[in-house]
């Protein structure tokens, strides 16, 4: 039985290549973080070794180990983190590496698979190795990458795999399933299914660490606060964020999407929609705020931040993005 949930397509169309035979030897999962692609590439490596007899059965042992990450034959690829973070991609030296594995047979299973996480975290050099062994793929070899960003991979990768699109979870799902498989109290499973917008992994997470909300709420009362600082004081966020930027691009991307969603929920107030907002925790703090900014004001800046967020995705210098951000935010009445 498939784990994964909420991405029936995706699975059908590997369980008809299993059945078939005709699985890729290269796998592209396409879809927002936190969505479910590593699970499902964990689940198809458990459908390639299952010795059950419908794969996966999540019973033998293959399944078994490979759920706790001891299999022999499932490697997962990603950024080197051993030296304290300094590296911030995948290095030609770890697909180097990968190549001499592939290039042995199976140790334990019948099938030995390799999932890149993130793959566009590949620099150029990385990417050039994985082309060659993608352009004469072993046999009994399945590569899985995974991505939210399928346009930082070279086109000649993307066209040797099989593309699998992961998108988010229609909200009202995620919040059935958060109820009914994770336990979480009806009014928690709304709040999580919103701000995660459909991410099950993410709502998962948020669900059993309490350290990810404490940090949204702090970043929230940033957000909040921002307007009725300095331009001096609001540089120094600017020039503070951007330097995290080139650290850990997700995160500071992650926390624009809290500032859209601040904002857009202060927009959904101010027009009487509060059934529609996204923080439903702070729904006091969030019309009290509402009440201080012009509509016209908070679309234009909702228009500014979604120019931002592009740009910094499209590389552009994340200080200046980030400072034409600040002089963009709407003021108090």
């Amino acid at each position: 039985m498939w784990q994964t949930v909420g991405q029936d397509r995706a699975v059908a169309a590997l369980q008809r290549g299993l059945a078939q035979g005709r699985q890729a030897h290269a796998y592209l999962f396409v879809g927002p973080p936190q969505v479910g692609k590593a699970t499902l590439a964990l689940e198809l490596a458990k459908a390639l070794n299952c010795e059950g007899p419908e794969p996966p059965c999540q019973e033998c042992t293959p399944c078994r180990r490979i759920a706790a990450g001891i299999h022999a034959d499932v490697q997962r690829v990603g950024v080197d983190v051993s030296d304290g973070g300094a590296h911030k991609d995948i290095s030609i030296d770890q697909i180097r590496e990968v190549g001499r594995a592939v290039s042995l047979r199976p140790f334990e299973g019948r099938c030995r698979v390799i999932i890149i996480d993130p793959a566009d975290a590949m620099n150029e050099a990385a990417q050039n190795a994985f082309l060659k062994t993608l352009e004469e793929p072993p046999p009994d070899v399945v590569f899985v990458l995974i991505t939210s960003r399928p346009q930082a991979l070279r086109p000649t990768i993307r066209s040797r795999c099989q593309r699998l699109d992961l998108p988010p979870l229609p909200v009202p799902h995620a919040e059935e399933a958060l109820r009914q498989r994770w336990d979480v109290p009806p009014r928690q499973a709304q709040l999580l299914a919103r701000l995660s917008r459909g991410r099950l992994g993410w709502a998962i997470a948020a669900h059993q660490d309490e350290e990810m909300m404490r940090v949204r709420h702090e970043a929230l009362m940033d957000i909040r606060a921002l307007p009725g600082r300095t331009i001096q004081e609001r540089f120094a966020y600017a020039s503070e964020v951007a330097g995290r930027f080139s650290r850990d691009r997700a995160t500071v991307l992650a926390v624009l999407d809290l500032w859209r969603e601040w904002w857009r929920d202060i927009l959904l107030l101010s027009s009487d929609c509060q059934d529609a907002i996204t923080n439903l925790d702070l729904g006091d703090i969030l019309r009290a705020e509402a009440s201080r900014y012009h509509a016209t004001q908070v679309v234009a800046f909702l228009r500014s931040l979604a120019a931002s967020k592009r740009h910094l995705e499209e590389n552009v210098n994340p200080r200046l993005a980030l400072e034409v951000l600040m002089l963009d935010l709407p003021a108090p009445r």
